[in-house]
């Protein structure tokens, strides 16, 4: 997930080999975040458009930006935030859109115009290729955040017919040469924050790391749960969860008391007399949270370590 790999994988893109379809979606709100509810809309020259957004893509974001893998604090100003798009974050999303935009009903342009239809909140171009099991063997998807439809609710719209300016009378779309979120090879870019929102991330996030907060207490290995939780579910922690790796929970739990006393040391944590992990202190919770998200300066399990938040005793 470089640079180099997104300017490849546009540029072996024809876009005349897939099947395309353009869809809209409007955003809905549930106890789980946002939810989109998708649409398609008949439109010719698809390919074309879709060729016209890799170029578009090769010759300004992809030149003047950087991939880096997504962090929740990743400036879009100058970075393209990149996930596997069978990453817990986006897997589950992904699919669903892709499923919708295959199985979703066909309205006219006039009807999103006419209001039958609910303000779109943005749009996408999706193609894929199919092996002969029905297999989809290549995806792309265009997305876009907007309602590319304008209408004449606050100013009448002309165009030009037979020589002559004519107000319209039939749905006018405008697309601008951008795009907010790309899928391809496999990998989920984000070009800028605007459509991070419509995967609920932020939501997402916080799922994650509840789920791994449930392996914690079931491990029972710490003095003061409810205060650790606290420390977890805060916006900068629940972060670290993404990296939350269980054998290193896995490797405390199997320790004796005086072997985690020691293993536990070195990273500035206490045990209690019950040979459990002091998390009264919130700054031991952090602590805690570091060292089980691979924010360690050094790799509890001697692996290559990574992140380095955290200065062991001498």
């Amino acid at each position: 997930m470089d640079t180099q790999t997104l300017t490849d994988a546009l540029r072996a893109l024809n876009p005349e080999n897939l099947t395309w379809k353009f869809a809209l979606y409007t955003t809905l709100k549930n106890r789980d975040g946002l939810a989109l509810e998708w649409n398609c809309c008949p439109m010719e020259e698809l390919p074309a458009q879709a060729g016209k957004l890799t170029e578009f893509l090769l010759k300004k974001p992809v030149a003047e930006k950087h991939v880096a893998p997504y962090s929740p604090v990743l400036s879009d100003r100058e970075n393209i935030a990149a996930l596997s798009a069978g990453d817990e974050l986006v897997q589950e999303q992904i699919g669903d859109i892709i499923l919708n935009i295959r199985h979703a009903q066909t309205y006219a342009p006039e009807d999103y115009v006419s209001g039958l239809m609910p303000r779109s909140a943005g749009y996408a171009f999706y193609g894929e290729r199919r092996n002969e099991q029905d297999q989809a063997e290549e995806q792309v998807l265009f997305m876009r955040r907007g309602n590319p439809f304008l209408t004449g609710a606050n100013a009448q719209l002309y165009t030009s017919a037979a020589g002559a300016i004519v107000a319209c009378e039939k749905p006018v779309l405008k697309f601008t040469a951008a795009v907010d979120c790309l899928l391809i090879g496999g990998v989920c870019y984000f070009f800028s924050a605007a459509v991070q929102k419509d995967f609920s991330l932020e939501d997402r996030r916080l799922a994650i790391a509840a789920q791994r907060l449930a392996l914690i207490a079931e491990a029972a290995i710490v003095s003061d749960y409810d205060r650790l939780e606290r420390v977890v579910m805060s916006a900068k922690n629940a972060r670290k969860f993404l990296d939350f790796d269980k054998q290193i929970l896995e490797h405390i739990v199997r320790l004796s008391i005086v072997e985690r006393e020691e293993f536990l040391s070195v990273y500035g944590l206490t045990i209690d007399r019950r040979g459990l992990v002091d998390t009264y202190d919130p700054e031991q919770g952090e602590l805690f949270v570091d060292l089980l998200c691979c924010r360690s300066c050094l790799d509890p399990l001697g692996r290559l370590s990574v992140g380095s938040n955290i200065t062991p005793r001498q």
